[in-house]
């Protein structure tokens, strides 16, 4: 079970549900019709994340993984995840790859390059 969190709350640093902190950074996408997904550890935080992105039928069309100090990124085309979920996962109790966190797709990613940073994790 994932807890739904906001836009706004990455974009702002602030501090999540289950203790993590994951900064959000939007910037212009120089690719029409196109969203790209960075994602890296940042601080202390060096072990697994991953970003799962859905369509509207909740399937799985693309990926992204990071460990520090590699950075993952998945480019996806607008059509193929408007009006679906992106899903933030981390490594949890014992290492077991686990969802936290979900948002929906929303109208102000389109066409935009997003950073997401976990800076924080309990």
């Amino acid at each position: 079970m994932t807890v739904h969190i906001d836009w706004k709350q990455l974009e702002n640093s602030e501090r999540l549900p289950a203790g993590d902190q994951i900064t959000l950074k939007i910037s212009d996408y120089d690719e029409d019709d196109v969203t790209q997904f960075r994602l890296r550890a940042g601080g202390a935080v060096n072990w697994w994340k991953g970003i799962e992105i859905k369509n509207s039928g909740g399937q799985v069309v693309a990926w992204c993984e990071s460990t520090a100090p590699q950075i993952g990124v998945a480019e996806i085309e607008w059509d193929d995840i408007e009006g679906g979920k992106i899903i933030l996962w981390k490594a949890g109790v014992f290492g077991i790859h686990t969802p936290y966190y979900d948002l929906d797709v929303d109208d102000h990613i389109k066409e935009k390059k997003l950073v997401f940073r976990w800076t924080a994790d309990r």
